[in-house]
């Protein structure tokens, strides 16, 4: 798969706009892979092409299905941290397997540690852990954990905006939760089972 160089005229254009740019791909679904190679790059427009497939995911997540594991392979490669957030944000709307659910979250909690890092890149990876977290509780209790010990280091915005998300997630799992702690207990294979691939 080759960057074309028909897509770099929409991506570089001085008064980019991310919604008429989306609407583009979407009429011509065959240049997602151009999207795609570009976004995997560290070129200065590489992020814009991670912002519109992202926005495109929240549309028509299985098109970009093909490339989850390309796109978390190329994690730790990403320069930017506004590429690092786009490309996290296109995850969280993609089905991952075990492996794949894995090495991302091995990602987002090296992530999430890092009070070096944007705000905005780590809240990016805080939220695809509570997402990966609904299947695996474990891991949404530790990602919790580890934002109260460092949510000092959060702009005051972010740090709120993070406190609402986790308590409507809370608020929308905890019932189920109580009502079935049994079958909770049961899922402790499971999460053993994620681990060990680790």
């Amino acid at each position: 798969m080759e960057k074309q160089n028909d897509i770099l005229p929409l991506l570089t254009v001085k008064y980019f706009d991310v919604k008429t740019t989306t609407n583009y791909l979407l009429a011509n679904r065959q240049l997602i892979g151009s999207f795609v190679a570009f976004s995997l790059e560290n070129e200065p427009f590489s992020w814009r092409a991670s912002w519109v497939l992202c926005k495109y995911a929240e549309r028509k997540a299985a098109d970009i299905q093909p490339y989850a594991q390309m796109l978390i392979d190329n994690l730790p490669n990403i320069a930017k941290p506004g590429h690092r957030r786009e490309t996290l944000k296109i995850l969280s709307h993609l089905q991952l397997d075990e492996r794949q659910s894995c090495d991302v979250m091995d990602f987002c909690f090296d992530s999430i540690k890092d009070n070096k890092l944007q705000a905005s890149v780590r809240s990016a990876a805080y939220d695809m852990l509570m997402k990966i977290g609904e299947q695996y509780p474990e891991i949404r209790s530790e990602a919790i954990a580890i934002f109260d010990d460092t949510k000092d280091y959060y702009p005051h915005g972010i740090r709120k905006s993070i406190e609402v998300r986790t308590m409507r997630a809370s608020s929308q799992t905890t019932p189920t939760y109580h009502a079935r702690t049994m079958h909770a207990l049961s899922q402790t294979k499971k999460m053993q089972k994620i681990i060990s691939l680790c």
